[in-house]
Order: structure tokens, then sequence, then C-alpha cells
């Protein structure tokens, strides 16, 4: 290797799609690292690290045995030819100048001289140096390799390259663009020996294959084959067509183990042949990198998430990159963030771009209908949140399809480029957007649509509602239930409760403890708006869930007037004679009324405004009473909780003490009535009475207690609302360091989540603990970022407390 060859790869090599590859050499080679300390430091695991190790010997041609060897090898390199690239000798004081590099790689199956390939700063090539030295590879080891991929991924571009660059001899074969026009191998060898040999071809076929043979065993001149776009020669089978069977015949000729050629086969489709070994390749389409690069004249290229995002919709496509650059540059002068706000809705806009993806469903719609519809049918999942579809999830799309044949329709099309297959079967965003237009023309999308949130319901109740995976699961149930127009089912598996080690739950409610407030809020009103739905205690239950959605982000105003809605529904319900016996869910709405009044109150606490928090505590309690209803611990406390802030002598001390052993021992009873919430809560509210009775120590036992409940149920607000009490007890003792650790790891939770009214809070005791500690500009920042807050939620309540409570440097 001369010095123009070596520093063409070194360039090529230090562009920006292969910075990864840039950065192992420089860990390898200039600071001498190991393995393992290369994985560390790229984030990768070693397996990872070594095989990027691999990748760079064999770009550079050094293949002898040993890392040892390699790395002695390339620094003899770069010590000849690159003074930037400065190698310490310090690093390897056992280092020789060897006297030869030697490129031969062990283990070589066939007799072809070794190939290194050759950088290029082509445009065409971009980010394909990885696939290159792959190839490279397999060209030693392989005779017939198929580089599948779809239409537009760069396939033709880069096996024409990559054997023009590799042999000063290139046969190559185009099959055309219809099966019509394929001309027969035979026909095809018959050429070949005239027009490449020079050879008089004979009239016998297999004669002339023998020719062929030994014109391809000339170990002093390797020759490449490209055999480009071979999907119409094939059958619905993948086999050749039988008029062209003859391409069998000269497969087993080109994977030979005595010819001296190695033969690249393009296609979007899998190949079935027999008594011949064709090594499959998959082309992935470009990263990002080499994306950026190509619209290297583009605004904002190097950052543009608009970029990113048009990269994974077209899943890399070379060929749309193209199109796409074409159209930014000439129509949207360069402003990718303009076309993308165009057509981010609107993938296949352009005919061009839809071409390449119909092309290849219009084979399959011809030639097997049944794994035509499963693919249609598969557009209906979304691919975002749930990534993937397990092999039951396309499974349960073939309900009209013989149960023996449903296999083999899910292989069928596998083996397709329109279906990609990472731990599950996905679509990427052109091709679903495709299949969706397609499948609305065959009037199935509703019926679809429902199948597949049946399937995804007997899912979700399988799953831990801890689980985020149960919640996304249940999201995308709730998606396709909406979009089949199954209203009924959806509020039902929305509103249904379950028994859980955390007390009883539903979807809903499980939601909003992930911080999905404002998703299902969304879903929950497309139900309502519908008004398709008659049950009161479904309706009732769905406002239920709404009204404590927005308690938790803040809208503590909307919380309310959501509960009184519900309430008002029920006093209707009420206010019939016969209510009771017409209703099998009578007791599930008194339990609802009695919690509208619950809820209420705990709206009202987080205003400041306790007279009215009182009242509907009492309220509470008065319902549970006529309508025997069993009160909930929480509530109970909830009412002790506002009468103690709401009494500011708190005179009653002894008595409160009491109550609070009381209501403690019916906490600690593994058979008392409880919600969910109230099991992460009740820690919380006895602490915050022990507080007020000034015992802090007695309050930091259960506000851990109610941190540890509230992590273990996955509930991040209430993990945040349990250190923000924390820190208060922290602050009573002066231990203003753990104060402080404790008030920021909860603001940076409810800033996450958005909860106003928490956040408010937070703020308002962590300005509270500056000026305990006479930081008094913090302890300003602080308090006005509660006020505002408090504001924002209209709380005047709260506004007083926080004035009142820094005026007077005193605990609220």
């Amino acid at each position: 290797m001369d010095q123009t060859q070596f520093l063409d790869k070194y360039r090529t090599l230090k562009s920006p799609a292969n910075a990864e590859l840039e950065a192992v050499l420089k860990l390898w080679l200039l600071e001498g690292k190991s393995d393992d300390e290369i994985a560390v430091a790229l984030g990768k695991n070693r397996s990872t690290a070594t095989r990027k190790i691999g990748d760079i010997c064999r770009y550079f041609g050094t293949h002898t045995k040993g890392k040892k060897e390699q790395r002695q090898q390339l620094v003899f390199l770069f010590r000849k030819y690159c003074s930037e690239f400065e190698v310490h000798s310090s690093l390897y004081p056992d280092w020789v100048e060897p006297n030869s590099i030697s490129t031969k790689p062990e283990n070589i199956v066939s007799d072809i001289v070794p190939i290194t390939p050759i950088a290029s700063t082509s445009f065409d090539l971009l980010g394909r140096d990885t696939d290159r030295l792959k190839l490279a590879e397999l060209s030693q080891k392989h005779k017939l390799v198929l580089l599948k991929a779809a239409a537009g991924i760069g396939k033709s571009t880069l096996a024409r390259h990559f054997l023009e660059t590799q042999f000063t001899k290139v046969i190559r074969l185009e099959m055309g663009l219809e099966s019509g026009n394929v001309t027969p191998a035979e026909e095809k060898v018959s050429q070949i020996l005239r027009k490449e040999f020079d050879e008089e071809p004979s009239r016998d076929f297999q004669t002339n294959l023998e020719i062929l043979r030994e014109k391809l065993s000339d170990k002093s001149r390797p020759i490449g084959v490209l055999i480009d776009n071979l999907e119409p020669a094939l059958d619905a089978n993948f086999r050749f067509l039988e008029k062209l069977r003859g391409y069998e015949d000269l497969l087993r000729i080109l994977g030979d183990r005595d010819v001296c050629s190695f033969t690249l086969i393009t296609s979007r489709l899998w190949l079935n042949v027999q008594r011949v070994k064709v090594h499959p390749y998959s082309l992935q389409g470009l990263d990002i990198g080499a994306w950026r690069e190509y619209f290297h004249d583009c605004e904002n290229a190097a950052t543009s998430e608009d970029l990113e995002q048009m990269c994974v919709a077209y899943n890399g496509n070379a060929k749309v990159m193209d199109i796409l650059h074409g159209a930014i540059t000439n129509r949207f002068d360069g402003n990718i963030a303009a076309y993308w706000n165009r057509y981010k809705d609107a993938l296949l806009a352009d005919a061009e771009l839809e071409t390449l993806i119909s092309v290849e469903m219009d084979w399959l719609r011809d030639n097997q209908p049944d794994a035509y519809k499963l693919l249609c049918r598969m557009g209906c999942y979304r691919y975002q949140d749930v990534k993937t579809v397990p092999f039951e999830g396309l499974i349960c799309l073939l309900w009209d399809i013989a149960e023996s044949q449903r296999t083999g329709v899910i292989d069928y099309l596998s083996k397709t480029s329109l279906i990609e297959f990472r731990g599950g079967y996905y679509l990427h965003r052109a091709v679903r957007e495709s299949t969706r237009l397609r499948l609305k023309k065959l009037d199935d999308l509703e019926l679809v649509n429902e199948v597949i949130a049946i399937y995804l319901k007997n899912i979700v109740k399988n799953l831990l509602p801890n689980d985020i995976y149960y919640v996304l699961t249940g999201f995308e149930m709730l998606y396709h239930y909406l979009e089949a127009k199954k209203y009924s089912p959806a509020a039902l598996s929305i509103f249904a409760l379950r028994d859980t080690e955390d007390g009883f739950a539903n979807f809903g409610f499980t939601c909003i403890k992930f911080g999905l407030s404002r998703q299902i809020i969304a879903d929950i009103n497309t139900i309502l708006n519908q008004k398709c739905i008659s049950d009161l205690h479904v309706i009732s239950g769905l406002y239920r869930i709404i009204g404590y959605a927005e308690y938790r982000s803040g809208n503590i105003h909307k919380a309310i007037k959501v509960h009184k809605t519900y309430s008002h529904l029920i006093e209707e319900y009420f206010s019939h004679n016969s209510f009771e016996k017409d209703n099998p869910h009578h007791n599930l709405i008194v339990n609802m009324y009695y919690a509208s009044f619950a809820n209420k109150g705990i709206c009202y606490y987080d205003l400041r405004e306790l007279d009215k928090c009182i009242e509907c505590f009492k309220k509470c309690l008065s319902t549970a009473q006529q309508y025997h209803v069993s009160v909930y611990v929480e509530d109970a406390l909830n009412l002790l909780l506002a009468e103690t802030y709401n009494n500011s002598s708190i005179v009653l001390i002894e008595q409160l003490r009491s109550r609070l052993e009381e209501i403690y021992f019916m906490y600690s009873k593994s058979d008392t009535q409880m919600t969910s919430w109230g099991r992460m809560h009740i820690p919380l509210m006895l602490g915050n009475l022990y507080l007020s009775i000034d015992n802090p120590l007695k309050s930091i036992e259960m506000y851990k207690l109610s941190l540890t409940i509230s992590e273990k149920s996955l509930s991040r607000q209430s993990v945040a609302v349990s250190l923000t009490c924390l820190a208060q007890a922290y602050k009573t003792l002066n231990k203003f360091e753990s104060a402080i650790f404790n008030h920021l790891k909860s603001i940076e939770i409810l800033l996450y989540f958005d909860a106003s009214s928490d956040l408010a809070e937070a703020y308002f005791q962590l300005g509270l603990t500056y000026q305990a500690m006479g930081e008094h500009d913090q302890a300003e920042t602080y308090k006005v970022k509660a006020l505002e807050l408090f504001e924002q939620i209209e709380a005047p309540k709260q506004i007083e407390r926080v004035n009142q409570a820094f005026e007077q440097g005193a605990k609220p």
C-alpha cells in the first residue's frame, strides 16, 4: 500500500459517518487501550469493541494472528505515512518494524486474492464503509452473496462500486424491470462467452457452462460478477420462473469451489434455490450521520431534529434521501424544517416516493394475496411506544386464513423487504402509511382495529399494573378501540377495577401514577364526547379519573368542577325511588358518590380553603353512614388533618395524639378498607400531623414509610411529595443539608410531571428552608416561584399562607 492509498483510507475513516471507528482507532492505537477499556469509553459492550477493532484491521489490510501483531503493523503504517496521527514509541517498547505487511487473511475458503476495500469520497457511497468492509469479509468466505434490501436503499450502487474497485474485470447481468423481459440464462451465458471472453459459444447450454467454469478458474485474474435486480426472474415462491430455471445452473457454476469469481446478487426478495449456497446479507438504510453529510448544504443540517425524523421515517433510504434533498434545496431554499412541517404527515405525497414502495406491494398483491392482506392489516399497528409486534400479534390478523397456513403466510412476508424483524415485527413509517391507504380501500380498517384491540386486551389483563409495559400496551389497546369506534369496551377497559398488592386500582389511575394524565384525559374525553355511554357507573367512573388526573396536574379548579359533575349525576339517580332495585351497580355508584366528596375535599385542602375541605369530608362521612358505605381510613384522617390546620391554636394536643394512635392502628391492620392512593398517603398525612404536634422524629418515620411505599408502587409524583415533607422535617431538626437535598430531588421529579400544585408547595418549603439558613436571596427566589404557581392555579389562600410564613419567619 502506497501513501496515497493509505491517506485516502484514513480521510474516509475521519468522515462524520465513521466517527466511532476513528475513536476506536485512536483509543486502541494511540492510547494503547484494551478491548474492555475501549468498551467503557464508548459506552458499548466488550464484543462490540472487539468487533470494531477487527473492522479497522480489515479496513487497513492487517490480518496477522493476534492483536499485538496487528497493532504493530498499523503503527508501522501510521509512522510511515501519517505525521498527523502521532504514535509514541513509549507505548510499544517491544515493537519491531516488520519487513512486510501481510494482507492474507487466515482460513480463506476461496482462491480469490484477498480484498481490501478502497475508500471513496463519492456521495453515492456515504455511510457504506462498514458495509464495504463486511462485503470484503464475505468475499473471502462465500462465492455467492445475496444483497437484499428494499427499493432505493442503495444495494445496486454499493454492489457495482464494490466489484468495480476490487476486480479488474466485472461481468454484469441485468435482469430488467419486468419478468417478461428477462433474458434466459442460456442466452445470457452465450453473450458472456462471446463478449467477455471472445469465445464462440456452443449450442449446448451445459457445454457453455463448462466453458464458463474454465474461464472463471484463472487464479491470476479473479472476476467479479453482478446479477442485478433479481426479483423479476422470481416466482411467487422466490424460485426462478420455470422458463428461467437455467439461472440455477448458472449459479451452481458461479458457486463452484474451483472458480475464482465472487458474485453479488441484488434483490428486494428472498432467493430459494436448490443445491446452491447463497449467503444472504441484508443491507440497512443509511444512518443519520450519512444524511447530515448529504444535506450539508441545507440549513441547520448538522443539528436538525427534523432531518433525523425524516431519516427514521424513510428508513434511511438512499434514493429517498436524494429526492428529498432535491425538493428541499430547489423548492424550500434549503429549509429542512419548512419542508418537514408540510410533509411529515404525508410521507408519500411525492409520486416518486410512493412508487418505491408500491412496486413491491403490487408484486406481493399479485403473487401472494394472503401475505399482502397481512401486510396491509399490519399498518393498523402504530410502532411507536410499543415498537414491535410479536408473532401472536400477526397471527390474530389472519382470522380468515386456515390456521394451518398462518405461520407460512408470516414466514413468506418476512422474506420480503417490506417488513422488518428486530425482537418483533414492525413496519417503517412510510411503509405503514402506504399499507393504511390500501387497507381503507379494502374496507377492513375498523374490523382490523377491533381485532387488534381484543388481542391487546388479553395481554393487558395478564400484566402487572405497576409495569410501564402495562400502561403502554393499554394505551395501544385504547387507540385501536377508538379507531374501531368501539367506545363501550374502551370505556370499560379504562374504568374496570383490578385488585393489586397496593389496593384496588384501574387503568386510568395507573396512567396518572406514571405521569400520563394528559393522555388518559384526552382518551376519556374522546369517549364521553360520543355520548354513547349510558351506564351511570361507567360515566361517573370516567369523570372521577379525569378529576383525579386534573388534580395531580395542578388544575385544581377543573378537578373540582369535574367531581361536581358526576356527583350531580348521581344525585339525579338518587332522586328516583326505584333506583336500588333497577341498577345492579348500585353499590358502586354509591361508593363513587362518597368518593366525589372525598376528592373535592382533597382539592380544597390543596387550595388551603380549609372550611370547604372540612365541609366536604364531613359530607363524605355522613354519606357513608346514610348509604352504609365502608369508611376509608384516609378520608377520616384527611378530616382530622384539615381540622387540625384550621385550629390555629391547636389546643387539643392530647386528644389529637390519641386520635392519631387510633388511626395509625387502623392503618396497620391488613383488613382495613383502603384505596391504593391511601396506602401511599396515609403515612404522609400521619407525618404531617406528628409534625404539627412537634414530633419531627415520628414524622420522619412516617415520611420514610410513605416514600418506601411510593417507590415500590412506582408512583413518582407521590415519591416527590414524600421527599418534600421529609425535607420539612429535616429543616425542623436544623439538618439543612438533608433538607436541601430532598427538596431538590422532589423538584426535579415534579418538573418532569408538570405538577403545578405540588411543585408550588415544594418551592414554598425550599424557600422557608433557605430562610431558616439565613440565605435570604435564595429564599426570595423560591418564594417568588411558589407565588407565581399558586397564582397560576388560582389559590389565594395559599398565596396568603406563603406571604404570612415568610413575614413571620415561622413554621406555617
